[in-house]
C-alpha cells in the first residue's frame, strides 16, 4: 500500500482516479500493441495532468498515483 498525506476533495480524487486508470490502460495497450488505444491513453493523461494542475493537486501526489499505476497498485489501495 502506498500512503499519501494530503487532503483532497471529491473532484480531485476523481481526477486522480482517472489518471490512474489511463496510465494502467496505457501499460496494457502498449503490451498488446494497440496503437489507437495508446494514443487515446496518452492524450487523456496529458489532459488529466493539466486538469490536476488546475485543481491544485500537488505534483508529488500526481506522480505517486502514476507510479502506483505502473506498479499494479489499485487506486482503492492508495491512502490519499
Amino acid at each position: 500500500m502506498t500512503t499519501m498525506t494530503c487532503q483532497l476533495d471529491e473532484k480531485q480524487k476523481s481526477a486522480l482516479r482517472a489518471l490512474h486508470f489511463w496510465r494502467k490502460n496505457l501499460l496494457v495497450s502498449t503490451r498488446h500493441q494497440d496503437i489507437s488505444e495508446c494514443k487515446k491513453s496518452r492524450i487523456a493523461i496529458v489532459h488529466l495532468f493539466k486538469y490536476c494542475d488546475h485543481l491544485k493537486i500537488p505534483y508529488k501526489v500526481q506522480n505517486k498515483v502514476i507510479y502506483a499505476a505502473t506498479q499494479d497498485v489499485a487506486f482503492h489501495d492508495l491512502t490519499i
